[in-house]
């Protein structure tokens, strides 16, 4: 503010003067005994009443913008404070989630962070910070406190990425866990995942838990992928349409575990046992 005042006095030092001059004569007016003046000096009170006005106007203006510069500012950190407590908030109950997770669960996790997203054509890779130095490796299942995110693709020694379910490459066998049905869940439209393969016979609900089915080669039984959104029989054939909401929300994931799992080896050893037959 002060630097203000001398700026405008800088340049208005010619009106300044004049009001010095116009309230030195007011001074002298006023003070002058003479009854032929007393006119003036009524008029001079006045004069000096309204300019003591207006002065209090100007200097109260910028005062009150000096004061609501500071309240926006308070109120700019608050803000801030709010979003950061938010994240905090939001970043804590996701480990609590995963923390959860990890005490509950047989295979070996590891804890990873979400670094970047790569959204183009049909993709939705995320990248996490931690690679085959701490174990892992392609195909390790990805999950969160949620449940499924998708499957390792590619590894360095200190990075990873992740196919996650709304990949169109994407293919998890999964499971109906109310109506005991195994179908294929790919990636829908509109942030939404797709279960096909389900036979219309099945009573099919919103709200039906999809989880990943024993089927699977690639990722353990029982971890949630979604829920029912919705489903329909699909005229001229077998099977429903399903949409599901994805378990987990990819535009927050922020944290994950990548799980360390193999199916057992005398599953794996007769399907190579079955491919090698034909």
């Amino acid at each position: 503010m002060f630097k203000w005042l001398s700026e405008f006095f800088l340049f208005s030092r010619n009106y300044v003067v004049f009001a010095i001059l116009l309230a030195l004569s007011l001074f002298l007016i006023s003070i002058n005994d003479n009854p032929q003046v007393r006119g003036l000096q009524v008029v001079g009170l006045i004069t000096t009443s309204y300019l003591e006005s207006g002065v209090n106007a100007v200097v109260g203006y910028f005062e009150l913008s000096s004061a609501n510069k500071r309240l926006e500012e308070q109120n700019g950190r608050l803000i801030d404070l709010l979003a950061r407590s938010r994240r905090s908030l939001n970043e804590n109950r996701q480990l609590r989630s995963l923390l959860k997770l990890k005490q509950q669960g047989e295979n070996r996790l590891t804890a990873a962070d979400v670094i970047g997203r790569t959204l183009e054509g049909g993709r939705y890779l995320i990248t996490l910070d931690a690679g085959s130095r701490l174990g892992v490796k392609v195909g390790d299942p990805v999950i969160s406190g949620s449940g499924l995110v998708g499957n390792v693709m590619a590894t360095s020694d200190n990075f990873s990425v992740v196919r996650t379910l709304l990949d169109n490459d994407s293919r998890i066998s999964a499971r109906l866990e109310n109506a005991s049905a195994d179908g294929i869940v790919t990636a829908g439209e509109y942030g939404l995942l797709a279960m096909k393969n389900v036979p219309r016979r099945f009573e099919v609900k919103p709200g039906d838990v999809i989880e990943t089915s024993t089927l699977s080669t690639v990722v353990p039984p029982g971890i949630i992928i979604g829920l029912v959104r919705e489903a329909t029989d699909v005229s001229g054939t077998i099977f429903k349409r399903i949409f599901v909401q994805p378990a987990v929300n990819y535009s927050s994931l922020s944290e994950v575990f990548v799980m360390d799992y193999r199916p057992p080896s005398e599953v794996s050893m007769l399907l190579s046992k079955a491919m090698k037959a034909r």
